[in-house]
């Protein structure tokens, strides 16, 4: 929005300007302020295009599988096998792999028509979103998501558990690795506030219920992952989430109505994304996550399966 203002018009004395809410022109004063003058009309309108571009169709690269499968369930088993058959990897090989009945099946008597197989995988992603791998406003958990690749996503949540683990004092164990990394953590984490302790402590049994009685750091850094993404732009949070696997989305979600809290959403955002910071210094003191990825997730690991 704040590039459509630059392009076409000329911000705050814009016509359209007052008609956004103030919480939206405080937004996009603070990106204004933070982008400075880097963006003439001409450039501004460069960029616009490419993101329109980027933003018309979902990239599969930046798609995990399961959504493609979820959707293409719906699909006659011809169709299913013609694009299973066809996709380029990483999709088709994912989509062979799930969808069983391709492998099964006797395959085509003809090349299927190229035309048709491109419309059912655009059918497949209609409800998909697409954009750039970076934005300059990126908020740090889309970065995070998009600069990774699965393995990375899940140490990712894992950490963000942990940190909540050791912000709610509950990180004596036994085993000596998790005590090391709490160690690492503990300078990072925010400081304590009884009532955060309090939302801390629920959380973790919320993730105990979940889980059987025991406590998966993964499984309680979703909850923080739904939060974060609760605050994000709705269209880039779904960018975002369409890199996690369906089922893993789909409880991340369950975390995002902020109005359910026992206190302000700003103040648990706040504490949410400290955790944040917390697990990244974590991953990056043990080499898991490059910080030049997080700068520009465009050239880390993001979208690899």
């Amino acid at each position: 929005m704040l590039l459509a203002f630059l392009a076409f018009g000329t911000g705050p004395g814009d016509p359209g300007w007052p008609r956004l809410s103030a919480a939206w022109r405080s937004r996009l004063e603070g990106a204004r302020a933070a982008i400075g003058g880097r963006f003439d009309e001409g450039s501004a309108r460069g960029l616009l295009a490419v993101e329109h571009e980027a933003e018309a169709r979902a990239d599969p690269r930046r798609v995990h599988p399961s959504w493609y499968v979820r959707a293409l369930r719906r699909e006659a088993p011809s169709v299913r096998r013609a694009v299973a058959a066809t996709a380029p990897p990483p999709l088709g090989p994912a989509l062979r792999r799930a969808l069983d009945d391709a492998e099964r099946a006797p395959g085509p008597t003809h090349p299927p028509q190229a035309d048709a197989l491109a419309w059912a995988l655009a059918l497949a992603g209609e409800r998909l979103v697409g954009g750039p791998a970076h934005r300059d406003d990126d908020p740090p958990v889309v970065r995070a998501i998009a600069a990774l690749d699965g393995r990375g996503h899940f140490q990712l949540l894992s950490g963000l558990g942990l940190a909540k683990v050791a912000f709610a004092g509950e990180d004596r164990h036994d085993q000596l690795r998790p005590r090391a990394r709490s160690e690492i953590l503990r300078p990072s984490l925010p400081t304590a506030r009884l009532e955060l302790v309090d939302l801390a402590l629920g959380d973790l049994d919320a993730a105990r219920r979940l889980a059987g009685g025991r406590l998966r750091p993964a499984r309680l850094g979703l909850t923080s992952l739904g939060r974060l993404l609760a605050g994000v732009d709705p269209h880039r949070s779904r960018w975002a989430l369409q890199q996690l696997p369906y089922t893993v989305a789909g409880l991340a979600g369950k975390s995002m109505d902020l109005r359910a809290l026992p206190l302000p959403a700003d103040d648990v955002l706040a504490w949410e994304s400290a955790l944040l910071r917390a697990a990244v210094v974590l991953l990056i003191r043990e080499g898991r996550v490059d910080p030049s990825d997080l700068a520009d997730p465009s050239r880390g690991q993001g979208g690899r399966r």
